[in-house]
This record gives structure tokens, sequence and C-alpha cells, in this order.
């Protein structure tokens, strides 16, 4: 299975576990620390062989072996939620370091490290141990008496050295994923190849039609030149009796040889001397070269010029019209080879950017959530109706901490793949900052910061961002440049729109947010401008009043039947004229 068909890559799909085991060793005697890896689910996949004393006795005594565990376990949540460097203590007076595995952002793992502190070199600190969790006295003395105490120098570069193996991990991670990105790309492009095995190459037909035309009219030499339509040059693509030299001579350009120009126009040429022809360009090589006489002829497909084939002799001769015709003909069936494997080139190109975009397509269409969060209090509908295979819009629900939900519906300039991208970006910078920046306001203006630096001045994004209370009762909501959403309650429609300027554009942008009080049958509905500016025969647009008609119509169905019924009468309005901007609708309704 390819990367393609699964899921966000793990830790232990991408790095060879027992290589981390020897490492997380190698780590452990050096720094004389406990040692170990967690991956996303906090399974631990390695673990260093030693064990630090202390924890062996409290262990053997059952004392304080759960809230060790806890206190890790913490530790090691807190390092992979906030994607940074956390240090703890446990209940033993252990220092707990936890350094995340990050990849593009996405935390992929944690390593653990514990030591004892230098503190505890005091004897006092050492009673103050024995009292707390009732251990011998004597006991502990030998614990410490082989223990390796750690000064905050020491440990400061301990902790630089975990965090640089974080970091390593990392970027053996992220290599590891591009080289399984890698292996599917060339994969697409050897399926492709298969399709086109036992076409000949197109430089052996050149050079066996070059020397086909010598041994068919017993000339002395052939040469091939295609014509370039953007610099209007002809750059050499076979030759046969001639030499390297003469060939590349120097360059050929149309517009400054009358002979190619009327053989591109469907004459041909006869050169009676080349040495002495004031139409040749370098009349001194081809005498170098031994070329007397010459014929010329374009070689056309279809009306369009596609180059210029010449022959040449070592003596002043005069070509006949047969001689004349079968070099037309020669140069006809070499225009159509030339043409049929340009076109079987652009075939597999096309086709593999068509590939390269459905797995793009599949990659977005992940990132785009199957099916709404489960809410107590709340019942969530969407529509997604990409316009292309890529899509500009987006919708995301976020699982906040405190029972919180988050909700946003963004749209960005533009389409196809530079669209999908930004899309990307924007819903990768929300996720990153959503759950630990603090008021939407400034969650807004740091997505907007992070849009700023990462896209161009022509590239920019409108979201609608809000996070509902656990009881469903309070929308708390920002609307950086987007629709406003349409609440409807009793009939009447009220729009959400506190919020500021779109994002991508102006960093220093600020935004306000606005607080909703939800009741009991409310719906809303959040929606992209694909909805109102879909466009009939008439070039008339949906609009945004019939888009709260069509609302308040079906505002007493469910939630999930909302956005279905007001797509049904978008596609209604707009028949069977195309469809050219993304749709994309979520809709909540208020039900306990």
């Amino acid at each position: 299975m390819t990367r393609s068909d699964t899921d966000d890559p793990k830790l232990i799909d991408l790095l060879d576990i027992a290589a981390l085991q020897e490492i997380l060793d190698a780590f452990a005697a050096i720094t004389r620390t406990t040692v170990s890896l967690r991956d996303q689910d906090g399974k631990t996949l390695a673990r260093a062989a030693s064990v630090n004393p202390l924890c062996q006795v409290m262990a053997a005594r059952g004392q304080d072996e759960s809230g060790c565990r806890s206190s890790i376990d913490a530790v090691a949540r807190e390092a992979f939620a906030q994607r940074r460097y956390v240090a703890s203590t446990c209940q033993a007076g252990m220092t707990l370091h936890a350094a995340p595995v990050v990849m593009n952002g996405t935390p992929l793992g944690v390593i653990v490290m514990g030591h004892l502190p230098d503190r505890f070199r005091d004897p006092a600190e050492i009673d103050a141990l024995a009292r707390k969790h009732q251990l011998d006295r004597e006991t502990l003395d030998r614990v410490f008496e082989h223990q390796q105490l750690w000064s905050d120098e020491q440990m400061s570069a301990a902790v630089g050295f975990l965090q640089l193996l974080a970091n390593s991990l990392a970027r053996f991670c992220q290599q590891a994923n591009q080289l399984r990105q890698r292996v599917e790309e060339l994969v697409t492009v050897y399926q492709l190849s298969a399709m086109l095995t036992g076409t000949r190459d197109l430089q052996d037909v050149l050079r066996v039609a070059a020397s086909n035309v010598v041994s068919v009219l017993h000339v002395k030499a052939c040469s091939i030149r295609l014509l370039n339509r953007a610099t209007e040059e002809l750059t050499i693509a076979a030759g046969y009796n001639l030499s390297d030299q003469y060939l590349l001579k120097g360059p050929v350009r149309v517009g400054e040889n009358p002979i190619d120009s009327a053989a591109l126009q469907g004459e041909t040429v006869y050169i009676a001397d080349v040495r002495a022809d004031p139409r040749i360009r370098y009349p001194a090589q081809a005498e170098e070269e031994g070329l007397v006489s010459g014929l010329v002829t374009g070689m056309v497909f279809r009306g369009q010029p596609v180059g210029v084939m010449r022959v040449y002799t070592g003596e002043p001769h005069s070509f006949s019209a047969g001689e004349a015709s079968l070099l037309r003909a020669v140069a006809a069936q070499a225009a159509s080879a030339i043409e049929n494997k340009r076109l079987t080139e652009e075939a597999i190109q096309s086709e593999i950017v068509n590939r390269q975009i459905k797995i793009a397509a599949e990659v977005q269409r992940r990132m785009v959530p199957t099916r709404p969060p489960e809410h107590a209090h709340i019942r969530f509908g969407t529509v997604y109706e990409p316009a292309y295979g890529l899509c500009g819009d987006f919708y995301d629900f976020l699982e906040l901490r405190d029972g919180l939900t988050g909700i946003a519906i963004a749209d960005v300039v533009g389409k196809g793949v530079p669209a999908s991208l930004l899309m990307a970006s924007v819903r990768s910078s929300l996720r990153a900052v959503a759950d630990g920046l603090g008021p939407l306001d400034q969650v807004i203006a740091r997505v907007n910061r992070q849009l700023c630096q990462d896209t161009l001045t022509q590239e920019f994004a409108t979201l609608f961002y809000g996070v509902l209370s656990p009881d469903g009762r309070q929308l708390t909501y920002c609307n950086a440049g987007h629709d406003p959403p349409l609440l409807v309650r009793d009939g009447e429609i009220t729009k959400l729109e506190i919020g500021g300027m779109l994002m991508g554009t102006v960093p220093t942008a600020e935004y306000k947010h606005g607080v909703v009080d939800l009741q009991l049958g409310d719906v809303l509905l959040l929606y992209t401008d694909g909805v109102v500016d879909a466009m009939n025969f008439m070039s008339e647009t949906f609009g945004r009043e019939r888009l709260a008609e069509s609302l308040v119509r079906y505002a007493a169905l469910q939630a999930g039947a909302i956005a279905p019924n007001i797509l049904w009468d978008v596609r209604r309005f707009v028949g069977l004229a195309e469809q050219i901007d993304d749709v994309t609708m979520v809709s909540l309704k208020v039900v306990t």
C-alpha cells in the first residue's frame, strides 16, 4: 500500500525501531539517564536498557509507581500537544524532560528523559525523600552512592542533546516521507512509461531517416534540424556523415536564413554550390566539410512547420524532380514521426499531471472531515462540492480543550493546485494555534501573520472561525473577510459579521471577536461564495437573498438535511450551466 492509500504517517512507519533502540541505549549510557520514545498514541516504541536505581527501589517497595508513570505520561502529553520541549518533576523528585519529534508541524512522537538533579547531593534532601516515601535511608544512600547526579551545566548539555536527537529524528522522518513520495511518483511514471513500451525513440527515428536519405538519394550527407517555435531557431536533431564540428558550427535562425525560411513555407530549395551561394551562412565550414551541392526541404505536419531536412553532395549535382519528391516524402514521414512523438510526450506529461492532481485531490479530501463531530446539544450538516479536482474551499471541526468545539470555513483565492496549497496552509496554521493561543481574535491574527509570510501579494483567503461552548448555548466567533454566516431564529436572519479584513495581505491587521447566545431551534449556516455566486445561463447569480429564503424554508428540517436541500435549490437555479466555483456549506442546529 502506498502513502496515498494510508492515513497520516506514523513514527513506526518512518523509522527503524531496532536502530532507535540502539540510539536510546547509547544515549542513556552516555548521559546515565532513563530515556524512552513514545508514538502519537502514547505507546512506548523504545526504552533505554538502563533504568534509574531510585525508580527500581520505589517499584520494588510498591511506592509511588503509578504516580511516576502518571508524571511521565503527563509530560509526554504536554510536549506532544504543545509541539515543544517541556520539563517537569515526578513524585520521586526526578526531573523529566520531553522533546517532541515534529515533522512539518505534526508531532509524531516524544522522547522522554529522566534524571536525578544535583540537589540530592544534600543529605537533607535524601532524608526528606526517605520520609516522604517511607524508604530505608541506608538503601537510598547506596542508590545515590552509585547514581550520577548532574549539575545544571551538565543537564543543560544533556537537554540540548535530547532536543538535537528529537530534531534529528524529525529530519529522518521527513527524508523517509519524501522518499516514499518520490517512490510513488516513480511508480506513476513507470506505469505511464509501460504504456509506451515498443515505441521507437525519436532520436533513433531521425538517425534512421537521415541515413536512409543518404542511401536512397546517393548523396554524401544529411542533416535534420527541428524548429524551436519559441526562439525561431533551428536546432540540430540528427546528422549522417557530418562531423560534430560542422553540426555544431553555430546557431541557425529562421529569420536570418532565407533558404530555411523558404523551406518551412513549403518550397524545396536547390543550392548549386554551398561554397559560393550568398544565402549560405557558414560557407567556409561547408567547404572544409567537403560539401558542394545541396537540397533543402521543410518538414511540415498538417500545415505546421516542424523542421528542415538538408542533403548534400561531395561534387556538383543537379537534383531531379524525382529526387526532390523523394526528399519531400521522407521529410513528411519524419515530420509525422516527430509530431506523433511530441503528441505522445505531451500525453504522457498530461497523464502525469492528471495523476498527480488526482493524488493531490485525494490528499486534500482527507483534510476535510468525513463526518461531523458528535455534540450533545448541536447537530451538524455539510456540503462539499469542488468545481474541479482540487478545491480552494475547506471546512473543519476542531475538538478543543474543556469540551469546546471549533468550526471553521474558508475560501482562498484562485483555483486548482495553487488554491489547494494555500488552503492546506490556512488549515494547518489554524490547527496549529487554535487550541492554545487565547482569544479568537489573537488566533486569527496569528494565522493571518503566518499566511502573509507564506504567500505572494495576490494570494489571500477569507475565514470564519467559531467556537461552541460545551452546552451549545454560546458561539464565540471571528469573521476574517468571509461571507457572513446566517443565523435563523423564528424566521428572522442575523448575520455574523464581527471580525476584520481578509487574511494574507496585511500582516499587522487587527481582528475582533463576537459572541452569540444560541437558543433551542436556532440554525446557523456557514457557506462560501460559490453558493451565492452560482450563475445560470441568464448570467444571474443565486445571490444572498435567495440563499436566505432557502435557509428559512429548510430551517425546520434536521441539521443534516438543511445544506443538501439548499444545494438542490442552487442546482435548480443554475440548471445546466457549468459550475465554475467551489461550493461548501456547514449547517448546525441547536436541538437540546
